[in-house]
């Protein structure tokens, strides 16, 4: 597996230990998937850091969350991941959007720097 390759595979094995994480409302995961500077926006166009999200972590009860529709692409030390993610109440969508996380290489380890997230009309 080449560089690049590699490069991907660890992105995607922290895209999906973040959404692991958001399933169960767990933040010790985030503290080494996310950078100290990591900053993000909300689907309410809101800003978030990381102490935000390592004091209340996002999510919910197990298995009201899916993911879906995951890609990453590498660009040198920069790396993105984007997908889906629907959360559901009783078998109802309650929320429905899509998110665009940069990773950034630092030091040869993968962080996640950044986070968008974007409400899929309904």
């Amino acid at each position: 597996m080449g560089t690049q390759a590699n490069d991907e595979a660890q992105i995607l094995r922290l895209d999906n230990e973040w959404n692991e994480a958001y399933r169960r409302a767990d933040r010790s995961p985030l503290a080494h998937i996310l950078a100290d500077d990591f900053t993000g926006w909300t689907a309410l166009n809101e800003p978030i850091a990381k102490a935000i999200l390592m004091i209340n972590p996002p999510g919910g009860r197990p298995g009201m969350a899916t993911f879906s529709e995951q890609y990453v692409r590498v660009f040198g030390d920069t790396g993105i991941s984007r997908g889906r993610l629907q959360l559901a109440d009783d078998g109802r969508i309650v929320v429905d959007q899509r998110f665009l996380r940069v990773f950034a290489k630092r030091d040869g380890i993968w962080q996640a720097v950044s986070v968008a997230v974007t409400p899929v009309a309904g």
